[in-house]
Order: structure tokens, then C-alpha cells, then sequence
């Protein structure tokens, strides 16, 4: 078994957040196994940071909402507010957090929305960019919802063929925007819902689509041509470079503001040097749930993998309680699933293909699509994980995520999410909501 798992207390956590030399925090920092040198860095990164002002900053994030821009002045513009570039920190990462939020509350009081919800979970994946993997997120979120209530929200694609508001309405989900009433007759009835990023007022536009694709392009480029990666060396060269080189801002920001204020929230980062900010906004909103990577560049946690030697760990979880932090690292096999190619595991280029293997996943089908099935429990069961539905709490993270693998299987095997979001949809085209 090739674990690692460690707790820390949030108390000792904040300390790694605070001004002060590495030496001071050496401590704290060998509890954290592979991210002792993703937080040295940040650390050293944060001791170098002359802020930028916060009407500056204000003045800059929302000109990327300005239409008038074009897409090299706007790719220019999320340089400037890339975390870790020397004017922008974790604090500039909370204030924007909270200044977002505001514009939200503010944009939905404006429309007259009221969306004082059900508790619910939530879970989003920043962009699994590396590999564009299948909608693991969103259909795991579909078929952990017998058990756990979620409302999950997604964007239009940036750097992947679709995203997971094309892909809810190619499985007959046409209630995207926001419908207060419905949201919570869904999540009453059914344990699920979904919300469009862009209609809770989000800044999201063609343009700035397209400059965060350039911006990602940019990163890609760069990476290539400084480390020219193959697949022997791509976890190590993934691991050690010290972003992805200019963090899109609307990655780390959107997805963990955490607007409709869930019970637990679960998001995934694409790459390890994402980790200290997402778990900096945990942080500073006081938020519980988990944070998962894969160290092939997936904002999931995963059976598949670039290395094929069993046991070696791919995956890492970072699990935020009231009290403490628990970090977990860990394999397919400790999760009792199989390893499988990387290959597998990638989406279609066509989104009706994709929504149709979810289907005949979703009614049973085991062997013609096995690894992308396993993929779907694996992120499952994180969830039921992360919203405490597993009977063996009280054994280690890894144990719990095992369990939850296990239950997300029975749910499929036995019908009940395929059933309820069959009805879920009904209830939505008869419009009896």
C-alpha cells in the first residue's frame, strides 16, 4: 500500500499563510508530504509579493467583463492578475473571493432571486486541462445525488471541446439558468440540480473565453518548449515546474467563491501549485470538504494513469474538516480498482458520444466501458466521502474512499441514479416544476 496520509490541525495550517521565513514553519511543512515543496514555494513566492492595491485590482478584474477589450488586451489583463506573479497573493485571492461574491448577491437581488436553498453540497472541477478527461465531475455528481444533495454549477468550455453546461443539456437538462423555485423543488425531490456559472452573474464572455484559452495555450507552449515532456517523465516534469506558469485567476476564483453557501464543497485543481490558494479560500470562508488532484494534470481523482506500475500513488486529496486538514495520497488499487491507460479515460470529440456512453453507464453497462465507469465511481465516491454519506468515518480517508467506490457502484448497479435522474428529467420536460 502506497499511502500517505496526514492530519494538521487548521490552527497550524494558518501559520504556513502567515508572513515569516520557511525555517520558522520547517515543522509544519514536513507534515505535508508532497505538498512540503508546492507550500515552500508559495511561501517564498508570498515573502516576495509587493500587493497590488485593491482598487487596482478591482479595476482590473472587471475590465476583463469589458466587451470593448480584445482578447490580446484581456489575456494581458489575467497576467496581471495571475496568483503568485509577484503583486498578486493569496490575500488578493480572498479579497477578490469576497468581491465576487458581493456582485453576485448583488446581481441576484437585482433579478429578485431568491435562493435560500436546501443544504446541499457542491463540487466543481477547475479544468482538467492536461487531459481532457470525460465530464467526471458532473456525471458524479448524477450519481452520488440519491444520497448526497447537490447543486452543481459549471461554465461553457474553455480549453476542453465542451463543458459541463454543453453536457447537461445534451443529457435533456434545459433548466441551466437560474430558476429559484425549480433549484429547489429539484434538490428536494430529486438531490440534484445544476446552475450555470454565467447566469449567477459571473464575468463570463466570448472573449474572455478565448483569452483564457490563449493564456493556457501560452502555458502549454512553454512548458513544452522548456521541459519537452514525454510520457516516461510527464508526473515528474508536471510536478516540479512551478505553476501551470501563469495561473488563469478565474480558475482558482469562480469555482470556489461558493455563492449559494453549500454544506460541503468539493473541487478539483488541475495542477499542484493551485492547491495553496484553493485551500487558502477554505480557509477564509470556513468552508469543509475535499480538494483533489491528479498528478497527471486532472482535476479529478483517477483510476488511469501516464505511469503503469501498480501501487505508485497518482492521486492526492486534501480533506478540510472544522478542525483539521487531512492529506491523503494515494493509488487505484488502494481504492480497489484497477489501473488502467490514460488513454481511457479521455473525453469524445463529439459530445453526444460522451453523453451516450454516461447513459449506458448509468444503466449498468460494466465491461465495454469499464474504465471510464470506474473514473465515474472513483469521483463519486469522493463525494459521498466528502459529504460524510460512508458508514466508516471514524477509519482513515483513504478506507472511507474505498467504501464510497464501493456504495457509488451498488447506486449504479441497483438502478437508483439512473432512476432518479430519469425522473428528474421527466419532472423538467413535463414542467411540472
Amino acid at each position: 500500500m502506497c499511502q500517505f496520509i496526514s492530519s494538521i490541525s487548521k490552527q497550524d495550517l494558518r501559520l504556513l499563510y502567515s508572513r515569516g521565513f520557511i525555517s520558522e514553519k520547517r515543522k509544519i511543512l514536513e507534515r505535508l508530504g508532497i505538498l512540503e515543496q508546492v507550500f515552500e514555494k508559495f511561501i517564498d513566492a508570498e515573502n516576495n509579493t509587493e500587493p497590488i492595491k485593491n482598487a487596482e485590482l478591482i479595476e482590473l478584474f472587471d475590465s476583463c467583463s469589458d466587451n470593448t477589450k480584445n482578447i490580446e488586451e484581456l489575456t494581458k489583463t489575467l497576467l496581471k492578475i495571475s496568483p503568485g506573479n509577484g503583486t498578486i497573493g493569496f490575500s488578493q485571492v480572498n479579497f477578490l473571493v469576497d468581491y465576487l461574491r458581493q456582485k453576485v448577491w448583488k446581481y441576484l437581488q437585482d433579478k429578485r432571486y431568491n435562493l435560500d436553498l436546501t443544504p446541499h453540497d457542491h463540487a466543481f472541477g477547475s479544468g482538467g486541462d492536461f487531459i481532457k478527461t470525460i465530464h467526471a465531475t458532473t456525471h458524479a455528481s448524477i450519481i452520488a445525488a440519491p444520497l448526497v444533495t447537490i447543486c452543481k454549477t459549471g461554465t461553457g468550455n474553455v480549453t476542453s471541446p465542451h463543458g459541463s453546461s454543453q453536457a447537461m443539456i445534451e443529457l435533456g437538462y434545459n433548466h441551466i439558468q437560474v430558476h429559484p423555485s425549480s433549484l429547489k423543488e429539484l434538490l428536494a425531490s430529486y438531490n440534484f440540480a445544476f446552475v450555470s456559472l454565467a447566469d449567477l452573474g459571473f464575468p463570463y464572455s466570448d472573449k474572455l473565453r478565448e483569452a483564457r484559452k490563449q493564456l493556457w495555450h501560452q502555458n502549454v507552449m512553454e512548458i513544452n518548449c522548456r521541459y519537452k515532456p514525454t510520457k516516461e517523465n510527464w508526473q515528474e516534469i508536471l510536478k516540479k515546474i512551478d505553476i501551470p506558469i501563469n495561473i488563469d485567476i478565474f480558475k482558482i476564483v469562480a469555482p470556489n467563491a461558493q455563492v449559494l453557501n453549500p454544506v460541503h464543497h468539493s473541487t478539483g485543481v488541475c495542477h499542484l501549485g493551485m492547491i495553496p490558494y484553493v485551500l487558502g479560500i477554505y480557509l477564509h470562508l470556513g468552508s469543509q470538504g475535499i480538494i483533489y488532484h491528479c498528478y497527471d494534470g486532472i482535476d479529478e481523482i483517477s483510476n488511469a494513469c501516464v505511469n503503469p506500475v501498480k501501487d505508485i500513488p497518482n492521486n492526492l486529496i486534501i480533506k478540510v474538516d472544522s478542525e483539521n486538514i487531512t492529506i491523503a495520497e494515494f493509488s487505484p488499487e488502494d481504492i480497489g480498482l484497477e489501473r488502467a491507460s490514460i488513454e481511457e479515460i479521455k473525453g469524445e470529440r463529439e459530445l453526444k458520444e460522451e453523453v451516450n456512453i454516461f447513459w449506458e453507464i448509468l444503466q449498468g453497462e460494466k465491461q465495454h466501458f469499464k474504465t471510464k465507469r470506474d473514473f465515474l465511481v472513483a469521483n463519486a465516491g469522493l463525494l459521498l466521502v466528502a459529504g460524510e454519506k460512508v458508514p466508516n468515518l471514524h477509519e482513515d480517508i483513504v478506507s472511507q474512499l474505498k467504501t464510497g467506490v464501493n456504495i457509488a457502484e451498488n447506486l449504479i448497479d441497483s438502478g437508483k441514479s439512473g432512476k432518479n435522474f430519469r425522473q428528474l428529467l421527466l419532472a423538467l420536460n413535463n414542467q411540472q416544476l
